[in-house]
């Protein structure tokens, strides 16, 4: 349940054990997080995956609210043994959140965006979230030349009229 989230939303561990079925707002997809629940103390709202929408509404909700997860501790024993299992490695809960972060550029979202949903107030605090392939390199987008009769570069130095 909180790799499934961790997966696809750009969550801290703390975040999604607290998680709390106020803060979920399924009628506008996001989940609020107040800036008392945030590592920086600033409020966040991270849109949700449609896979996570369907898993939250997969659960019983209490009439009152409260916590989404009744068990509010990360099972590290049997994270720890699903990653061995799976032969990930050294693979920690918070590689997840690496995951959603890098994902999300994937699939094409604006660097602003992503920053502001993960909680990032600086650059380099992002940067270290995204990894670049050579493979994506290789997929660079080029800015295509205009094709010019007239002998002139079309630049903003040219100084010929």
């Amino acid at each position: 349940m909180f790799v499934l989230i961790a997966y696809y939303l750009p969550m801290r561990q703390e975040e999604i054990t607290n998680l709390t079925w106020e803060e979920i707002d399924f009628k506008h997809g996001f989940i609020r997080l107040g800036g008392n629940r945030t590592k920086n103390k600033t409020v966040r709202s991270i849109p949700m995956h449609p896979k996570v929408i369907d898993y939250f509404q997969s659960l019983p909700r209490p009439l009152k609210g409260g916590f989404v997860f009744s068990k509010r501790c990360f099972n590290r024993r049997a994270y720890d043994k699903a990653v061995e299992m799976s032969s990930l490695g050294d693979f920690t809960f918070h590689d997840l959140r690496h995951c959603a972060i890098n994902n999300l550029r994937l699939a094409g979202n604006d660097h602003f965006a992503i920053k502001k949903i993960s909680g990032h107030k600086t650059d380099s605090a992002f940067q270290r979230y995204n990894l670049v392939t050579e493979e994506e390199m290789k997929g660079m987008k080029w800015l295509k030349e205009k094709e010019v009769n007239s002998g002139t570069m079309d630049t903003y130095m040219d100084t010929k009229a």
